[in-house]
């Protein structure tokens, strides 16, 4: 009898923990005995080092977790500099004798000194800590990055409060020199941003998206009050109409634990942050000031140390000794209390949506820790509890999210922040209002003078380096100028002298530069001298300030000379466009990607291809890209600006478009229409000018919804891909799966709709031998799994066949990597088997490629799929591939040629499959060299588009022989 699986109930729901780690740039070059630059050394201390100390002990008990981090560009220059490092060092060592000191001085006090000694065991433990990575605590973040526990996202690169810039181009040198700055640290671009204090406005997301950002925290009234009001409420990320994903925050979590009122950390068990030793001891006693007057300021300003002894106690002024296992059973207790909380508001909403609830609950990381003294312990307890309980929500990162729930909603976000009144009005009142009409002057100062300089190197080597390190100077200072703490502190009334003082200096240092630069003299001393005192962001570009040219719907053909050389380039052969709503750099899902490698090759094989597609910030409107014509059409946007509708208005751009470009001399021979999204266009041009058309079907709505249209939107979704493969004289699909979806849902003759599989690049050869993974002995033989772990995947019949397949490879070992709702679940399902089931979480390319190198055999054990890129990813890589006989998946390899395929739930077929593989290497090997083969054939885009194209010449839109017989030379 077959044995197939049963499918388990799933989770409710899922949680979200952010932690925003920010410090301005409080970096001084000239001594360090300014207070603001304690702030660093603090939250050092107090925060940083306790949390990466909290998460490898949970790494070390195997505990798997999730939190998301935002580190902002500016703390990482703190971070990364050696001068800061140094001088937290000694600053450590002089807390370190501090705390031996009051070891001494409070000898005679029984309640006291156990205190001090735990002070100093702590402050030596993180002293441990630091020298152990050398002081390059960012390359710790960056492990568990790259491990899959946390997932860092960037912010502004000075922190600057977005919504009040006057100019496009300065929001843009933000985001720009943040994701640069990222990509320096981390070895990758973010995926997702903190816009600072959560501020948006219209059209941030544009110039997000523009630098790949796929998603951002916005506040609870950004979507509350979206429009139209988001069916999903604050409980799922909102899309916008850029095709960012906007996070909400959780009102109710956030309260819990920020409430001044009710929040956890004022708890009078937890230790007092306003009783320390530096503001306590000396103020009636001469002995104790020169005790304490070591570590406090050289101006006698007191400051606190870290070392504090009581607990909140009470709301009078009355303090009790802080007693730590209080505090640390209090943590346990208000951590169960929060995940309580969490699973109540998950279970309330999973009967209420189509998909898990998502509980978003930022923080300012600071918060734990330096704050709140067991902040990091609430934390390590939460992750704890939430990896050991059965039926709890899970831990999870937005990318993990987005990758579980790529569909959302799509509505235009209410402007907003997670400032007083969700408003703008913390970084713009009576206190601080007079510093916009100045950053907004140097705003435009740096646009002119970038847009003229843009081509410094007309100005000869040496002296075009000279105007190039000015001009990135300034750009410096401005950015650090528009830094948002200098306002909250005005606002906040703290130390006022310090943020205007800092706002003007670095006005100041700007029109300096500035006034040289037009003068084209440049001090090359002062400038040094500037670039030593701030010397953030080295991969700093004043070119991202250049004047973005705006145009018109109607001004978008090429200048007419560049025309005339399009003209007489295209006008001998037929010339074929593709019409596609995105196409690099605009990366929404998959379609962008596709259209471009399809377009690029069949441009290889001497085709003229025309692509006609939607602008995108900071792309030409006209470019030849790698052999293709790109016409980028900007998009007015009427009325409702929901995707479905801006499709229309997208529509009119492209047939406007291609008139003029018809009727100004241009050829058009065929369309290629890819999706719904461009029907009207592509009927329209070919009703009007008789021309050919192609449709591409990359994925229907039928089948998103698995066969169920259950919405207005979703039915008319459904009627333009019908009206669009009516319209075509043949329609392209990826599988002979989706073949006979497309036939059955929109009764099309089988003549009719042609199969184009995907195509994969191929890795690039390396020349060193590939590293194992550390957790695989070298005796051991590794299965390997990757993707979502949900029940069609099938993760649940792999491991139940694990048994039967130890007792032939007692040292097999199966790799699970991947996340997804499944994960507790398979866990839980995989513990009696120990060690030998290994789940990685989620993975970065590189892992991914060192985990298929080193797998025996690749298993995709999927009861549903429609394709199954993942097998290619497989025999990209030459690795032996089982994979289940199902959907599209099963028409990619020959059973027992090039890998074997086994009944989709079928245990005993999984297991003697995967046995075979193992038990006969050879064999395998050449099963995966069969399989490198065919994917050379059939799977890649070169081969692809050959086939195309004679799918292309059936069509007899060649309109001459010479033609015709000139692209058969030609291909």
């Amino acid at each position: 009898m077959m044995n197939r699986i049963k499918q388990k109930p799933e989770l409710k729901g899922y949680l979200t923990l952010v932690l925003h780690a920010h410090l301005p740039y409080i970096r001084h070059h000239d001594r360090d005995d300014y207070m603001e630059e304690r702030w660093f050394y603090e939250a050092l201390t107090e925060t940083y080092l306790p949390l990466v100390d909290m998460m490898e002990r949970l790494i070390q008990d195997q505990v798997d977790f999730r939190l998301t981090f935002s580190m902002t560009p500016t703390l990482l220059s703190l971070l990364s500099d050696p001068l800061m490092q140094d001088r937290y060092r000694l600053y450590l060592s002089k807390l370190i004798g501090l705390a031996d000191q009051e070891i001494i001085r409070l000898e005679k006090d029984p309640k006291l000194q156990p205190l001090a000694h735990m002070y100093s065991e702590r402050f030596r433990k993180l002293q441990r800590l630091f020298e152990s990575c050398d002081g390059k605590l960012i390359q710790r973040f960056k492990q568990l990055q790259d491990d899959g526990y946390v997932e860092i996202v960037t912010s502004a690169a000075t922190h600057g409060f977005l919504p009040l810039m006057k100019t496009e181009e300065a929001i843009k040198a933000q985001i720009a020199t943040a994701v640069r700055d990222y990509e320096k640290h981390f070895g990758r671009k973010p995926r997702g941003i903190w816009l600072p204090e959560c501020g948006f406005t219209t059209g941030i997301d544009r110039i997000l998206k523009q630098y790949g950002i796929d998603y951002f925290f916005a506040d609870s009234t950004a979507v509350a009050f979206a429009s139209p009001t988001p069916n999903r409420e604050l409980y799922a990320p909102l899309m916008t109409p850029y095709g960012v994903s906007a996070f909400p925050r959780d009102p109710e979590s956030a309260s819990q634990v920020w409430s001044s009122e009710n929040g956890y950390p004022g708890d009078f068990n937890y230790r007092e942050y306003y009783r320390d030793i530096g503001w306590d001891l000396g103020w009636n006693n001469m002995e104790e000031w020169e005790y304490i007057r070591p570590h406090v300021l050289p101006t006698n300003e007191r400051v606190n140390t870290g070392i504090k002894y009581y607990r909140i106690t009470g709301k009078g002024n009355h303090r009790e000794p802080y007693n730590p296992q209080w505090a640390l059973e209090k943590a346990a207790e208000h951590a169960d209390n929060f995940l309580y909380n969490r699973k109540l508001q998950a279970e309330h909403w999973y009967h209420w949506l189509d998909r898990k609830p998502l509980i978003v609950s930022p923080y300012d990381a600071e918060l734990f820790g330096h704050w709140w003294y067991e902040g990091p312990q609430w934390i390590e307890m939460l992750c704890r509890k939430a990896f050991h309980d059965q039926h709890s929500i899970k831990l999870i990162t937005p990318s993990e999210y987005l990758q579980e729930y790529p569909v959302a909603d799509v509505g235009k976000l209410n402007e907003s922040s997670w400032g007083r009144n969700h408003s703008a009005e913390v970084w713009l009142q009576g206190n601080n209002d007079w510093i916009y009409r100045h950053l907004h002057q140097a705003e435009e100062r740096m646009i002119r003078l970038a847009t003229k300089h843009q081509h410094v190197e007309n100005h000869g080597r040496m002296k075009a380096a000279l105007l190039k390190r000015a001009l990135n100077q300034a750009a410096r200072e401005l950015m650090l100028a528009q830094s948002s703490d200098w306002a909250f502190i005005m606002d906040s009334r703290t130390v006022v002298d310090y943020a205007v003082r800092r706002t003007k200096n670095h006005l100041g240092c700007f029109h300096h530069i500035c006034d040289q630069v037009d003068r084209e003299d440049i001090d090359e001393t002062l400038l040094a001298s500037l670039e030593y005192q701030d010397n953030c962001f080295p991969d700093i570009d004043y070119r991202d300030y250049v004047s973005i040219q705006k145009h018109s719907p109607l001004s978008i053909l090429p200048s007419m000379r560049d025309f005339e050389q399009l003209l007489e380039e295209t006008k001998h052969r037929p010339n074929i466009f593709m019409l596609s709503w995105e196409y690099p750099p605009k990366h929404v899902g998959g379609l962008s990607r596709a259209v471009h490698e399809c377009s690029e090759a069949l441009a290889a094989r001497g085709e003229i291809v025309h692509v006609i597609t939607t602008s995108h910030y900071g792309a030409p409107h006209f470019e030849k890209m790698n052999g293709v014509y790109v016409h980028r059409l900007p998009v007015d946007c009427s009325g409702d600006t929901h995707f479905y509708h801006w499709t229309f208005e997208m529509n009119l751009a492209m047939v406007d478009h291609l008139v003029r470009y018809k009727e100004a001399g241009g050829r058009i021979d065929l369309l290629h229409a890819h999706d719904w999204m461009v029907q009207i266009a592509a009927r329209e041009i070919k009703h009007s000018y008789g021309i050919p058309l192609v449709a591409t079907i990359h994925a229907t709505e039928w089948g998103r919804n698995q066969g169920k249209l259950y919405t207005e939107l979703q039915q008319k979704i459904h009627h333009l891909e019908w009206k669009l493969t009516y319209e075509a004289q043949l329609v392209f699909v990826c599988s002979r799966y989706m073949k006979e979806q497309v036939q059955s849902i929109f009764n099309l003759p089988e003549d009719k709709v042609l199969v184009f599989p995907n195509g994969i690049r191929l890795p690039e050869e390396t020349q060193h031998q590939s590293v194992r993974p550390a957790f695989l002995a070298e005796d051991e033989q590794m299965i390997f799994y990757i993707g979502r772990l949900v029940f069609e995947k099938g993760v649940q019949a792999l491991i139940e066949a694990m048994p039967a397949i130890l007792s032939q490879f007692p040292r097999a070992r199966l790799v699970i990597a991947g996340s997804g709702p499944m994960e507790q679940e398979l866990r839980d399902q995989a513990a009696q088997l120990g060690d030998r089931v290994w789940f990685t979480g989620f993975v970065d390319d590189t892992y991914r490629s060192q985990l298929y190198q080193a797998a025996d055999v690749c298993v995709i054990p999927s009861f549903y799929e429609p394709f199954g890129i993942v097998a290619l990813e497989a025999m990209a890589h030459k690795r032996p591939l089982v994979l289940s006989d199902t959907g599209g998946l099963a028409e990619i390899i020959t059973h027992g040629a090039e890998g074997y395929k086994a009944l989709p739930g079928h245990i005993d077929s999984l297991a003697w499959h995967i046995t075979e593989m193992l038990l006969n290497p050879e064999v395998a090997s050449k099963m995966a060299d069969s399989a490198y083969t065919l994917l050379q054939q059939q799977y890649q885009w070169k081969n692809i588009a050959a086939n195309m194209q004679e799918e292309y010449r059936k069509l007899d839109f060649y309109q001459t022989p010479i033609e015709a017989e000139r692209m058969e030379v030609t291909t």
